[in-house]
């Protein structure tokens, strides 16, 4: 069964840079795609494929309350999820590997087909395998989640694959290895990463701040809404900059002294 996100009936018929696809393992092959939100942005628009209406209940309000993401479709089985795919041309598919009728491995093979439209696919499941993990992977998943996936997991993942669709469509020049490195650690960062002077809270507190801000940010700015010192506010948003959810910038004041400011990256 498939279902549009904006319907509340079921249709019986349905149940930055220019990088090809071969040279960075598939990845997002339809960057930033959506459609316009409030504040002029690309919605990334998601299907959600899983068998139990419970979790796709809970993921629709998880994903809906992530900020760039909208839930266009849900599907209860493989087939239905390869359907919605065709009718709804989702940015990204959260795929759970258990389905009645086809293996959520061979439904992630599939969304790879020609005659689907181009789409990324991050797994949500019960299995721990370390051959299905690996195998999710040979299918061009992006990310695996174990459930039950907590929201703050999801919500930063999420978050860092909307700053890595960013950074892919922000310019259709070719881009360096240390671009391509940057672009990676966005997509993977996780707490286990983060450098020893680096507190995971921290960060996140600066990245809410730039985000609820909506615009670039000193470091005093962002030291004084976070209640750190400038120093730590620097450090941190150096540290942002640097895993790719943050760009920096200088601005020359009346003095002409430069200023660093610092934006989310967004797609």
């Amino acid at each position: 069964m498939v279902t549009h996100a904006d319907q509340k009936t079921q249709n019986p018929q349905l149940s930055p840079y220019a990088i090809p696809p071969q040279i960075l393992y598939n990845l997002l092959r339809r960057p930033g795609a959506g459609r316009h939100n409030v504040a002029g942005h690309m919605d990334i628009t998601v299907l959600i494929v899983d068998d139990d209406p419970v979790v796709t209940t809970t993921l629709r309000a998880q994903v809906n309350r992530v900020a760039g993401f909208k839930v266009v479709g849900i599907a209860h089985t493989g087939h239905a999820a390869l359907a919605a795919a065709r009718r709804f041309a989702p940015g990204l598919v959260l795929l759970d590997l258990h389905l009645p009728d086809l293996p959520g491995l061979e439904v992630a093979h599939r969304l790879r087909a020609p005659d689907q439209p181009p789409t990324d696919v991050i797994v949500i499941t019960g299995r721990k395998e370390s051959a299905t993990v690996r195998a999710a992977m040979q299918r061009g998943a992006l990310y695996y989640l174990v459930k039950p996936a907590r929201l703050g997991v999801l919500e930063r993942t999420l978050q860092r694959y909307a700053a890595t669709t960013a950074r892919l469509a922000a310019d259709n020049g070719v881009v360096e290895q240390q671009e391509i490195d940057r672009i990676f650690r966005t997509l993977h960062l996780d707490e286990a990463g983060h450098p020893k002077n680096i507190s995971a809270a921290t960060a996140q507190s600066v990245l809410d701040t730039l985000v609820a801000a909506g615009t670039d940010l000193s470091a005093r700015e962002t030291a004084d809404a976070v209640g750190v010192s400038r120093a730590t506010a620097r450090r941190y948003l150096e540290y942002l900059s640097e895993c790719g959810q943050v760009e920096a910038s200088l601005r020359y004041g009346p003095t002409g002294r430069p200023q660093h400011r610092y934006r989310v990256w967004r797609p």
